[in-house]
């Protein structure tokens, strides 16, 4: 099976996703957390297992936040033969549909497309492998259940036959071994081995059978039982009927002595009422004498509270008259402070004013330095641009003369080595001249016509050829075309033009000085605005100020700064004084109120108090007091009296008896009518099956249930037989898993030892599962390795599988945020182990931090 393309639409938090995925090699999938990483492979499996229509709690689950929306998941999938787009939209608008490709294109929805692709996964998938070869987030990193894979079995089948023999296991093994599979199968699960199939339809046939005849058998037993039923129902009937009697006569009597308990009950009641209106009104006249005795005790503390009050207001006026006073002299002190404020800030402007004279000069003076210096820098440009201007050749000059001079030079080479050499040595005492020049020894290249004359003897003419003539014409061109330039150049020779090249570059040179020069001293500034700028400060410079240029503007500053200090302190003391004035005055305010309302409280208490006097005297509120208390002792022995006559009377007792009567005769009446309906259904039944010929339907279901016995018993013979061989096959076929666990074993240590090192070593279970792992001679149970060495081990047992199944069998290994607990040089071999087993599997990785995988060479980086 092959992933080649998942998309997602609303689902969970992803709005919209599709992604491509290789067909073999690493593909890692990266995104933060939360991005929906493991949504991917969730949406995965709810395509493949779940229906569209379901209503299940993790189809609801993945619908999207706040929309109203389906969550489509479609996927592009190849397994065997077979290649499909299967597509599924839950919840909102819920659809399946499904187009295979290959190797007949079909178009199919709904259930149909549903169940179509559950048959080509359960044909062509191998689902516990598929399941197995995942790592998913915070899971164990053991590998499943892997002894049970089909198609690992296979491929560890075929490696140990190749191991052992060196021949491929027979496939008639394998053969009968599924022969007996699909016989076992027949009779039982192949998951849990119940009963199933046949088996199960015989053992249901003779459970029919059985029921049947028991039923009729049951029913024929029912008659009897019916008839014994009915005596005995009609013997209750007769003793229910003399009890309930029995029952309404008691109840009579018990109504009549009930209705004697309830007067007591409520003569005892208004006895307790009354003694509690009698403690109500002592309880009020206590609490009216006291009021009175609070009534005179508040007069009597608002007279004393109004008295205090007085005094106060009076001690807050006296206060008020001092401050008043002592505000009329700080008012004059700050009047003072000010004048003298005003004259510091005048001799501090006058000293300001005198300082920025002198600063306006100071810059004056920098200005007209710095005019100066440019006016010098600007004569030296000068004179450096006439010195450039008097040199008219430059450097090209320089390359072209050079260019010719080397054109001459090659010319004359030319011409001298294809020219014959003469050489002329005197022998004798005659005087020999070349070309009219004396000589005694002369040896020359032969480029031009020569005489050779011994005076007196011979003349000899000597000619060169036609080649030697063309080069020494081409000479005589090239010295041409160097003499005609250096002629226009107004130079002797190439040296004396190199010459005043160097002189002219060297005046560009100081051009470029000066004008550095100038630009460092200008700056970001302009030579007409400086002269403009020189110009406003000497208009501005008055030439009188010049005598207070001396002024101390810190020593003006200083005294400004102690006159408004002082001030301050003044204008403080002032602003103190006049908030405890105007506090004085709140207070005193505040205190005529109080005294007013104090004085206006004492004259309501004073009312109050009239009041509660006006109504009853003190000695009148006493003698209904003693009253009231002599009646209460009344109440109170009735109340006595009447708690014994109830006590006598036992009316919880009473109250217990009635209601067990009542509930005697409330419930024997619909009982009796009961056993009467009951009574005749029986009659009604028992008349009924003595003529519906029941008996012979009981030997008939004998006879039936006989013939499904015997059929179950040769059924189930032909199902243990099956069960035994294919037990004995399964041995059989364990007993060789016990030789592929070999294969297994070297292809994990093959890619263990990338990671772990050539030390390592593991052991392995039959059940394909790593029990021990082996370092440096240092063996350790599995479970108690470190979780990153656990994860490592994992990872590599999954890739192990993935590469042993045949491609054809194989399926994605998915491994979701792994290595988390991993070191930077086990990541590296962990990413070389990757690698190399992409190159044949498809391995989909998803992580949040893609660092991890670096080392994975050829990975395909999917971003989310």
């Amino acid at each position: 099976m092959k992933l080649h393309r998942l998309r997602l639409s609303h689902f969970r938090g992803i709005t919209e996703r599709e992604i491509i995925f290789p067909e073999v090699g690493v593909t890692v999938v990266e995104g933060a957390n939360e991005a929906g990483k493991s949504s991917m492979i969730e949406a995965l499996d709810l395509l493949l297992e779940v229906r569209s229509d379901s209503k299940s709690g993790k189809v609801r689950a993945v619908a999207p936040s706040g929309l109203d929306v389906g969550s489509v998941v479609e996927a592009d999938i190849s397994c065997g033969p077979y290649r499909f787009t299967y597509t599924k939209q839950y919840n909102r608008g819920a659809r399946t549909e499904l187009v295979i490709d290959e190797p007949v294109r079909e178009q199919l929805s709904g259930r149909a497309a549903h169940e179509r692709v559950c048959a080509i996964l359960d044909e062509r998938v191998d689902a516990g492998l598929f399941k197995a070869l995942r790592l998913l987030q915070a899971g164990d990193p053991v590998v499943g259940e892997l002894s049970s894979s089909a198609a690992l079995s296979r491929a560890l089948d075929t490696a140990a036959g190749t191991t052992s023999s060196g021949t491929d296991p027979g496939s008639d093994d394998s053969a009968l071994l599924d022969a007996v599979r699909a016989e076992y199968e027949r009779y039982f699960t192949a998951a849990q081995g119940r009963p199933a199939r046949e088996l199960a339809a015989a053992t249901a046939d003779v459970e029919r059978a059985q029921a049947r005849h028991t039923e009729l058998a049951a029913a024929m037993d029912q008659v009897t039982a019916d008839a014994a039923r009915l005596e005995t129902l009609t013997t209750t009937r007769r003793e229910l009927a003399n009890s309930l009697e029995m029952a309404k006569v008691e109840l009579a009597s018990l109504t009549e002595q009930r209705e004697q308990a309830v007067g007591l009950q409520r003569r005892h009641d208004e006895a307790r009422t009354e003694m509690r209106s009698l403690h109500n009104e002592l309880q009020s006249l206590d609490r009216e004498k006291d009021q009175r005795v609070a009534a005179c005790k508040r007069v009597s503390d608002c007279e004393h509270t109004i008295d205090v009050t007085i005094r106060a207001v009076d001690h807050v006026r006296g206060v008020a008259d001092t401050r008043r006073v002592e505000l009329t002299r700080l008012d004059r002190d700050m009047e003072d402070a000010r004048l003298a404020e005003a004259r510091a800030a005048e001799e501090v402007a006058a000293a300001r004013a005198a300082a920025k004279n002198n600063a306006l000069r100071t810059r004056r003076d920098e200005i007209a330095a710095l005019l100066e210096r440019v006016g010098s820098l600007r004569e030296q440009l000068t004179a450096a641009r006439r010195q450039v201007a008097a040199v008219i050749s430059d450097h090209d000059d320089l390359d072209i003369a050079e260019d010719l001079a080397q054109r001459v030079t090659i010319a004359r080479a030319e011409s001298r080595s294809a020219a014959a050499f003469v050489s002329v040595t005197k022998l004798g005492d005659h005087a020999i001249t070349v070309d009219g020049v004396d000589t005694a020894t002369t040896e020359f290249a032969l480029t031009e016509g020569t005489v050779v004359e011994v005076d007196g003897v011979v003349r000899v003419a000597v000619a060169p050829g036609a080649e030697s003539a063309t080069l020494a014409g081409r000479l005589a061109g090239a010295e041409r075309a160097l003499a005609g330039f250096l002629d226009e150049r107004g130079v002797a020779d190439v040296a004396e033009l190199r010459a005043q090249v160097r002189r002219r570059e060297r005046a560009s040179d100081a051009v470029d000085s000066v004008r550095s020069q100038l630009a460092a001293v200008l700056g970001d500034r302009d030579e007409d605005t400086l002269r403009a700028e020189l110009a406003e400060l000497t208009s501005r410079i008055d030439a009188q100020s010049t005598t207070t240029a001396t002024a101390d503007v810190e020593e003006a500053e200083r005294r400004a700064d102690a006159a408004s200090v002082r001030l301050a302190g003044v204008t403080q003391q002032r602003a103190e004084v006049q908030s405890e004035l105007r506090s004085l005055d709140n207070e005193h305010r505040i205190l005529d109120e109080r005294l007013v309302q104090l004085r206006a409280d004492r004259d309501d208490l004073q009312d109050q108090h009239h009041q509660l006097c006006d109504d009853r005297t003190d000695e009148a509120l006493d003698e209904r007091r003693v009253a009231i208390v002599e009646h209460i002792a009344q109440a109170e022995k009735a109340m006595a009296r009447a708690a014994r006559d109830i006590d006598e009377a036992d009316p919880e007792t009473l109250e217990l008896h009635y209601a067990n009567v009542s509930a005697l005769v409330e419930h024997a009446e619909p009982r009796l009518a009961g056993l009467g309906t009951e009574i005749a259904e029986l009659r009604t039944r028992i008349e009924i099956r003595r003529d519906d010929g029941q008996l012979d339907q009981l030997h008939v279901a004998a006879t039936e249930l006989e013939a499904a016995q015997g059929v179950l018993e040769r059924v189930r013979v032909r199902a243990q037989a099956a069960e035994l061989l294919l037990h004995t096959l399964q041995r059989h076929r364990d007993n060789t898993r016990r030789r592929y666990v070999q294969p297994f074993t070297d292809q994990v240590l093959r890619l263990g030892k990338v990671v772990f090192g050539s030390s390592l070593g593991v052991g392995i279970d039959e059940e394909l599962r790593i029990t021990t792992r082996t370092l440096d001679g240092v063996t350790v149970d599995h479970d108690a390795l470190s979780g990153g060495a656990k994860e490592q081990l994992g990872i590599i047992s999954r890739l192990a599988c993935a590469m042993l199944v045949d491609p054809a069998d194989g399926v994605p290994v998915i491994i979701d945020d792994a290595l988390g607990y991993t070191d930077p040089e086990r990541l590296a071999s962990m990413g070389a182990v990757l690698g190399h087993a992409g190159r044949n599997t498809q391995v989909i990785v998803l992580t949040c931090t893609p660092q991890r995988y670096q080392g994975v060479g050829g990975a395909h980086l999917v971003a989310v």
